[in-house]
């Protein structure tokens, strides 16, 4: 019995990658979704034929939000997933949200402006566990700093004005926009969401500091404790 020629094989390889480069570089918009993240994984995988493995992500998540906002252990449950490609989706997770923090930071903030909401309902609508996020504003309503300040369990996330506080005295901020996610999916605030938004803005105005909004960030949609007069 022969064995298999493994010059042949790498050759085909070879000339697939080599083809779907061309593609790629001759017509982007020619190349299909899958294929995009196959030509990811090039980088992870020399010596291996992604197609299958990218495939297997896509099926999965769906869109390329959602696999680069997978959490590490839902990730790691795909078989052929190890640490380096985690690595290679946070780095795009991390640079993609700092692209659209970006357009954000270069005009005056509005909390409830498309361009935030886009930013947030992009960063925080699909992650699995909750996040506590913070703007820090000037007097002229341009960002100081923007701040992961807590990551809770799937449910929940404990709010500390304290912390808040001494933050925004720390940048000198005027204002405050605070935003959390339901990965529930259901942006309709709690009773304690209210109660926590409440008492900060209470504490914020005896420094001077005003809590601007506090957004809400579902699945679909997102809610302003501003625009619901609930502050």
């Amino acid at each position: 019995m022969k064995s298999p020629d493994k010059s042949k094989e790498k050759a085909h390889f070879i000339g697939h990658r080599r083809r779907l480069r061309d593609k790629f570089l001759d017509h982007p918009d020619s190349v299909r979704n899958y294929e995009l993240i196959e030509m990811l994984l090039f980088h992870i995988f020399p010596r291996k034929d992604t197609k299958k493995l990218a495939k297997v992500l896509w099926n999965r998540f769906g869109t390329f939000r959602k696999i680069i906002f997978a959490g590490e252990s839902e990730i790691c449950k795909i078989e052929g997933i190890g640490r380096t490609t985690v690595c290679l989706l946070l780095l795009l997770r991390e640079i993609f949200s700092r692209m659209l923090l970006e357009r954000v930071s270069e005009s005056t903030i509005i909390a409830s402006s498309a361009q935030v909401v886009d930013y947030y309902k992009n960063v925080l609508g699909v992650v699995q566990k909750e996040q506590l996020r913070l703007m820090f504003l000037n007097n002229k309503n341009r960002l100081i700093s923007e701040d992961i300040l807590q990551v809770g369990t799937i449910n929940h996330t404990s709010i500390y004005p304290r912390e808040i506080m001494q933050k925004a005295l720390e940048y000198g901020a005027s204002g405050i926009i605070m935003v959390h996610n339901h990965p529930s999916g259901d942006p309709k605030p709690s009773r304690q969401d209210i109660i926590i938004t409440r008492r900060l803005k209470d504490i914020a105005k005896q420094l001077e500091i005003e809590l601007l909004d506090h957004l809400i960030i579902g699945k679909n949609s997102v809610s302003s404790l501003k625009e619901m007069a609930i502050i």
